[in-house]
């Protein structure tokens, strides 16, 4: 019987079976993978710096924010072990320098794989190279479709599909992040909160 890291569980459980049932590739993915841990606020990308890393998330919440002229922090995104598990940046697409900062919300745990052990996966096994491209189009169209109704709805009627489809984000993130990413103060945001829960 294959005995499973425990680590790895809730990456192999998003995987397809053929590749869980390869006892090449399962090697080849924990001598890649290094799983870490960090701390609530701690970074994992700051500004002016090269994304090298994808990870997927075992446990905690993490923000994509930008940081304008004014010096203020804009959330564009949320990631999560229940939200879009693999949290990477755009620079790692584009291979510059980044624009935004990753951030921890919560103590947390990630599984780290560098661009060059991932390249490796892809090139020895196609059905990885597949899985891996459809999850990030997965976490793509929904951070797409979450920018689009930001756009398109009301403050309160984006809150209220917020509650209904990710209360599980809604519950661990603060609300002046959720606020941020809204785009309106937190004291408003209060005040929507009330409002939607009773």
């Amino acid at each position: 019987m294959r005995v499973v890291d425990p680590l790895f569980v809730q990456l192999l459980a998003d995987m397809p079976e053929a590749l869980v049932q390869d006892d090449a590739f399962l090697h080849d993915l924990h001598a890649y993978a290094d799983v870490v841990t960090v701390k609530k606020g701690e970074y994992l990308l700051h500004t002016g710096e090269l994304c090298q890393n994808a990870y997927f998330i075992n446990k905690g919440v993490y923000i994509n924010q930008f940081i304008n002229e004014k010096g203020e922090e804009i959330i564009v995104g949320f990631s999560s072990d229940s939200f879009c598990p693999f949290l990477s940046a755009i620079s790692y697409i584009t291979e510059v320098p980044s624009e935004f900062e990753i951030k921890a919300l919560e103590e947390g745990e990630l599984i780290r794989f560098s661009r060059i052990h991932l390249e490796k996966l892809s090139q020895k096994y196609p059905l990885f190279t597949h899985y891996y491209q459809q999850a990030l189009m997965a976490i793509i169209t929904k951070l797409y479709t979450i920018s689009a109704l930001r756009q398109s709805c009301t403050a309160e009627e984006f809150m209220t599909y917020l509650y209904t489809n990710h209360i599980t984000l809604i519950n661990r993130a603060p609300d002046k992040c959720i606020a941020r990413f809204m785009g309106i103060s937190t004291s408003w945001y209060c005040k929507l909160k009330k409002r939607i829960l009773n």
